[in-house]
């Protein structure tokens, strides 16, 4: 989704400074329910600094940089390319299973180098998802578990599972969703989903219907959720905004990695939630590992994954979305489908 705007409350004397801001949730305000067909996409993929004022910058903490892309369809200017909100990368890191908040999976072949540097993505094949009787385009997080891929949706909660072969196939199936979500905003619902082990599954709001120092968290399957809150950290946003959780993955050693992203200004964090915490009953307890703020190459962070090399390191893959559902016939507004990666050290 966009990145979050203050309540207007609370804009008055940055109006100017948002102006920005307001085009591009305009732009994406402006999407219908309607969908042009799936198939392939041509996409350059441009190599991209982690910090574009010292090219030969390679670490930001226990992250080292190890490639990552601009990427962007080449012709077609009608198709429609971006709004890629979560990402699943399969084991070898030969393809990434992706959503967007157009309401569409997507799939790319992920190449590297000699030195197993991140350097290309092709083959991008675009789906239509099979939405249901209740539609909704806002598809925001996705679980790539046995045979299915698990996706969840942001505006009218809900999780679906489409089959993973064929990639996103349908008919979906509609899976249990905590009733607490109705407490979310409603444009900021489950933006966060990640498998946490034992078929447990972490869900993350947003944003709650009205101001809050935490937002809603729950961790369970089916039937059976525990509700936890997940803690805000408001550092360095105007007019109050805080970071907010978009991303979720599990690391190898039982603990998971969330992506917190920051509007306006942009910024992102990346934390760490210790495994033994995932059982308690009380506030989530994230442990901050990384942020990026300006100059590093950032957008709007909203997918995390990771997964392991052959050499045994831990590889994270981070993606933007660029709030770009239609091309409506010009350009769109600068913002860049980023996908990076990283060796996490420690």
């Amino acid at each position: 989704m966009p990145p979050r705007r203050p309540r207007r409350r609370r804009l008055l004397g940055l109006l100017a400074l948002l102006a920005a801001a307001s085009a591009i949730a305009g732009a994406y305000s402006s999407i219908a329910d309607v969908r042009p067909p799936g198939g392939a996409i041509a996409v350059e993929a441009i190599p991209v600094p982690l910090d574009p004022t010292q090219p030969s910058r390679d670490r930001l903490g226990p992250l080292v940089y190890r490639g990552g892309l601009w990427l962007r369809a080449t012709h077609d200017r009608e198709r429609r390319f971006g709004g890629l909100s979560d990402l699943r990368v399969t084991a070898d890191g030969s393809r990434a299973f992706i959503v967007s908040d157009c309401g569409e999976g997507v799939t790319a072949a992920l190449s590297y180098d000699a030195e197993g540097r991140l350097v290309g993505a092709g083959d991008v094949q675009v789906i239509p998802l099979e939405l249901g009787p209740v539609g909704g385009l806002d598809s925001e997080s996705l679980v790539m578990g046995e045979g299915s891929l698990e996706v969840g949706f942001e505006g009218r909660p809900k999780i679906l599972a489409y089959r993973k072969d064929p990639p996103f196939g349908g008919p979906p199936r509609a899976l249990p969703v905590p009733q607490g979500v109705a407490r979310c905003e409603s444009n900021g619902g489950l933006e966060t989903m990640a498998d946490v082990g034992g078929g447990r599954r972490l869900l993350v709001c947003e944003q709650r219907r009205f101001p809050s120092t935490t937002v809603p968290a729950w961790i369970g399957s089916g039937g059976k959720w525990t509700e936890r809150d997940y803690p805000l950290v408001f550092e360095g946003g105007w007019a109050g905004e805080p970071f907010r959780p978009t991303g979720a993955t599990l690391l190898p050693d039982g603990d998971v990695l969330v992506v917190e992203r920051r509007f306006p200004p942009l910024g992102a964090r990346i934390v760490r939630l210790d495994n033994a915490s995932l059982d308690g009953t009380g506030p989530l307890q994230p442990r901050e590992i990384a942020r990026f703020e300006a100059p590093l190459t950032l957008d709007n962070f909203e997918g995390i994954d990771v997964r392991r090399d052959g050499p045994g390191r831990t590889l994270v893959y981070l993606i933007s979305d660029d709030n770009n559902c239609f091309k409506n016939g010009f350009d769109p507004l600068p913002q860049r489908t980023l996908l990076l990666m990283f060796a996490l050290e420690g």
